[in-house]
């Protein structure tokens, strides 16, 4: 006979030899699955092969990317493609230069349920044009145009003149297609100037129709590489509550690629849409530079920025590090509002004259980073006391009546919502902090 222990043993044999049954079971029918799709994407890779044949002009084969559902599976098809010089050397039509041979076109299909040891479908193939692309004796010009977030622009003018003595192009070259570029052929050599336009468009320098120089050799390309993007608007608040601004305000906008000064009041600014975000900076900031061989080093004008301010004591009140806001960040054609901070001060006056601010040399312990540069804005005729807002830094306003040009004393003026308020003395110098309390 069988005791109950032989039995549970005889089970937990039977359950191990079982478990490892259905696992190679389960894995063999996902390796089975795997290899057919597999099968499935090869032909899709050789499907897209075969399509970009068709088109046979090469100019006309662009980068891509489909989706196709094939039973219970999604197949992702993407096909990247870039030119071949001469020297074999890969180039798109915005990056390097030589003679263009032919089309590089790469596929990769991939699918969803992969595993993971499975490496993608590939397929590659090189399409050659009927005739040579480049004339010995003429050249080529590749436009490349991307948008902010680095993809092609599709859809933007091309307008290549000639800034030598050469004739003009008997004709313009296309829009931008899919991938963001253009191409004209068959140029004489010499330099040329190209220039892009879409509606409500703009580059990363803020040039709604920029333009870029290049020189033609015979028998190559050179390519013209611009970052372009619909315009994203950011609606500005300057300030606290409804100050009088200056009439002659000038903003910086910081963004990754650098500083954008603009100049005027504005409810509403168009800018280029970085993906990164601008902040913006009341006044005109200017970074400082550090020595180097033969040039000295430059202080600039760091007072306009609240994160230039470091922690200290004025007027024995403890004051922590001053904080530039965040980036504020618009999608291509959307919009934003963006808060500007500035310093906002009261002048109490009598009668009607023109009231003006200056930049001054920062007081003694008064914290403010300084401006090596001199600044100064116009608040026009006032009557009356008045609420005004100036960027952060030390300033001195005077009025002026009947040409007479007088600074308002200290006694006169009155900070809004700051801790730092006037320093006085014989000065007349009020000095704008933006840091908060320690």
């Amino acid at each position: 006979g069988m005791s109950l222990i032989e039995v549970v043993v005889a089970m937990m044999v039977f359950a191990v030899i079982s478990l490892g049954v259905g696992y190679s079971t389960l894995t063999i029918i996902k390796m089975t699955d795997d290899t057919r799709s597999r099968q499935v994407a090869t032909n899709l890779a050789t499907s897209e092969i075969d399509n970009a044949r068709a088109l046979k002009d090469p100019f006309d084969i662009v980068n891509g990317e489909r989706t196709v559902l094939v039973g219970t599976k999604t197949f992702t098809v993407t096909r990247s493609t870039s030119w071949v010089t001469t020297s074999g050397a890969d180039v798109g039509c915005g990056t390097g230069t030589g003679t263009l041979q032919a089309k590089r076109v790469n596929v990769t299909v991939t699918w969803n349920g992969m595993l993971s040891s499975t490496p993608p479908v590939r397929s590659d193939t090189l399409i050659s044009p009927d005739n040579r692309i480049n004339d010995p004796s003429l050249g080529t010009i590749r436009i490349s145009v991307l948008n902010a977030a680095g993809s092609g622009s599709a859809g933007v003018a091309v307008a290549i003149t000639p800034t030598s003595n050469q004739p003009a192009l008997s004709s313009q070259p296309d829009v931008t297609d899919t991938d963001g570029c253009s191409y004209a052929l068959k140029v004489l050599p010499g330099t040329y100037n190209d220039a892009i336009s879409r509606s409500n468009s703009i580059d990363e320098t803020q040039n709604t129709a920029p333009v870029k120089s290049v020189t033609v050799t015979a028998g190559t390309s050179v390519a013209a590489l611009f970052q372009y993007d619909t315009v994203a608007t950011f609606n500005l608040t300057y300030g606290a509550g409804t100050p009088k601004l200056p009439d002659n305000l000038q903003t910086t906008y910081v963004s990754t690629y650098g500083l954008y000064l603009d100049t005027g009041r504005k409810a509403s600014l168009k800018l280029h849409p970085f993906t990164s975000g601008y902040t913006g900076i009341a006044g005109k900031y200017i970074a400082p530079t550090d020595a180097s061989p033969g040039i000295p080093a430059k202080p600039g004008c760091v007072s306009p920025d609240p994160g230039a301010w470091k922690a200290g004591t004025v007027n024995n009140v403890a004051l922590g590090d001053g904080v530039r806001r965040d980036a504020v960040a618009a999608n291509p054609g959307g919009s934003v509002g963006m808060t500007i901070p500035m310093g906002v001060v009261t002048v109490q006056i009598s009668g009607t004259t023109t009231l003006t601010a200056e930049s001054a040399t920062a007081p003694a312990n008064s914290g403010d980073p300084g401006c090596a540069v001199g600044m100064s804005y116009s608040f026009g005729s006032v009557t009356g006391n008045q609420t005004v807002a100036l960027p952060y830094g030390s300033w001195t306003l005077y009025t002026t009546t009947s040409g007479v040009k007088t600074a308002v004393p200290t006694s006169k003026l009155g900070i809004v919502g700051s801790l730092l308020g006037t320093l006085l003395g014989s000065s007349n110098v009020v000095t704008l902090d933006p840091r908060p309390a320690a």
